[in-house]
């Protein structure tokens, strides 16, 4: 059987990065799942730059389809992380907003977040991180072609 060099490092630095995060952040009372950690910086980012941000988005951000995402936000809203806000200009659309709640978790967690990237970059240069990090892109952008 074929194995794959770069989905299998992929593969690893991902189970890696579950184990170092559930290992730093360990029981969370407020029930925030990882991938919901990762929604809350992104929703906390785009509010401060002043950009609403609608499911869409997040699936698009996420690569996570739409009854995933759907079924995630509803859970995220029945824990009090996020609000669905109506909007003017459409009835249909609602943009997805941070709680106060969520606001203070985002805060805490910035900073665990910023060890562990820290952690994952040490030894590389600025240059590496760089091309990782196009070669990524490509990676992804592939990828998405083919679904």
């Amino acid at each position: 059987m074929y194995r794959d060099p770069v989905g299998h490092r992929i593969k690893t630095l991902n189970n890696l990065m579950k184990r170092t995060m559930d290992k730093k952040f360990g029981h969370r009372p407020d029930r925030a799942t990882l991938m919901h950690t990762w929604i809350i910086g992104f929703l906390d980012e785009r509010e401060e730059l002043g950009v609403d941000t609608f499911q869409k988005d997040i699936e698009s951000e996420f690569s996570i389809n739409r009854s995933t995402t759907s079924e995630m936000l509803k859970l995220m809203c029945k824990k009090g992380m996020i609000q669905r806000v109506p909007v003017a200009h459409d009835a249909r659309l609602k943009k997805i907003v941070l709680t106060d709640l969520s606001r203070e978790f985002n805060k805490r967690m910035s900073y665990n977040m910023e060890q562990i990237h820290n952690q994952l970059i040490e030894g590389l240069s600025q240059e590496e991180i760089e091309t990782f990090i196009k070669i990524s892109d490509k990676l992804i952008d592939n990828i998405r072609k083919g679904l």
